[in-house]
């Protein structure tokens, strides 16, 4: 003989509830938010902005000479920038002698297809500044003031011991990537900024 039959419960989906007095699976429902009415102004807390993209023909790519005593590195070769030339960038400019420790010349730069430049144009004319060191932000020449509105810096920031470039770089409305919070994975790591 076959013992009795019992309830089996169905799968726990995380969206749902299991409600014991009913033996039945309920929605779950985390909040329940006031019906809206035209006359509200006010976004509700969890309003994200719509995103507007730029194309990349629209984009100018900057990189400028490092500053940091002993520094001989460059943020982009003239290989990379002709990639992204390809890539369909408007322009990519860098300042004239910004290689040279890094032992590529402006020749080489311009045989890539670079615009060549001055430091001042390039930090007031450059959608996306390219750097190795983390950018200036005391003396005369404060970098971060340079930066052009709205614009975008990827370099090595080091937050924690940088906080005053932090804060000076969000309160000045840009965007800034640090390269050495990026996680390292070990498929990647060929590609990262530290190698």
């Amino acid at each position: 003989m076959l013992p009795p039959a019992r309830h089996v419960r169905p799968l726990y989906r995380p969206s749902q509830k299991w409600n014991e007095q009913r033996k039945e699976l309920r929605p779950r429902v985390s909040r329940i938010l006031p019906a809206r009415h035209e006359s509200d102004t006010a976004a509700p807390p969890d309003y994200v902005p719509p995103v507007t993209s730029i194309p990349y023909a629209d984009l100018t790519i900057g990189v400028v000479r490092e500053t940091y005593p002993n520094e001989r590195r460059v943020a982009i070769t003239p290989q990379n920038a002709s990639l992204l030339l390809k890539k369909g960038f408007k322009r990519v400019l860098v300042q004239r002698g910004a290689g040279t420790e890094a032992q590529f010349t402006d020749m080489a730069y311009e045989a890539a297809g670079v615009t060549l430049g001055e430091s001042k144009t390039i930090w007031s004319e450059s959608d996306i500044l390219l750097k190795v060191r983390a950018p200036s932000f005391d003396g005369q020449m404060s970098e971060v003031d340079q930066l052009k509105p709205g614009s975008t810096i990827i370099s090595f920031v080091y937050p924690a011991q940088n906080k005053k470039v932090v804060e000076k770089l969000a309160n000045s409305g840009t965007t800034s990537f640090a390269m050495d919070m990026i996680p390292r994975i070990s498929r990647a790591q060929v590609f990262d900024a530290l190698r």
